[in-house]
């Protein structure tokens, strides 16, 4: 079977396991936060257009309300789309010797990560059914109320298998291949 990986691999590697990201699974924690929030902000930005709008107010306040009420508006819809998106282009694999994630951002990129280098991986599991592999990561600051907030900073979802249906078979893979 060839893969998209094998231009990477040096003589010596096989690849072990291909994935993605699931297609139609996401954190709705995630989710919801984001269009609560959203709402909020677009409530924040109408009353402050009503009002800026209704007074004798510089145009740069005007146009400020505009913009605020647009990004405010479509702007949670516009990054699930994008990162369904971005989802729909990364790849994984795992071989004998190194980990690869491949991605799109300004064009297709591919990281590569030697397993017996890394920290243990860890694994975040969701309630419906997926998991988080995060490699190389340093875990933010949060607790216990607020692990549910904002999940990783944007580049951080380069080091991280996220939403894989067997996240426990392909952690003990890492972890055997560490040894």
């Amino acid at each position: 079977m060839i893969s998209k990986f094998d231009r990477y691999l040096k003589e010596e590697e096989t690849i072990l396991w291909t994935g993605q990201p699931e297609k139609n699974k996401s954190n709705r924690t995630y989710i919801f936060l984001l269009l609560v929030s959203g709402i909020f902000a677009t409530v924040f930005a109408s009353l402050w257009n009503i009002i800026v709008w209704s007074n004798s107010t510089p145009v740069f306040f005007k146009i400020f309300g505009l913009f605020f009420l647009f990004s405010s508006t479509f702007g949670g819809i516009i990054h699930i789309i994008l990162n369904k998106y971005r989802r729909s282009k990364t790849y994984y694999a795992i071989s004998t010797q190194r980990i690869y994630i491949e991605y799109l951002f300004f064009g297709k990129r591919i990281k590569s990560y030697k397993i017996k280098s890394l920290p243990k991986p860890t694994l975040t599991k969701y309630s419906n059914g997926i998991g988080t592999i995060l490699i190389n990561y340093e875990t933010p600051f949060s607790f216990k109320l607020f692990t549910f907030a904002i999940e990783y900073r944007w580049f951080d979802q380069y080091r991280r298998f996220e939403f894989i249906k067997s996240a426990q078979e392909v952690i003990d893979l890492i972890i055997e291949r560490r040894k």
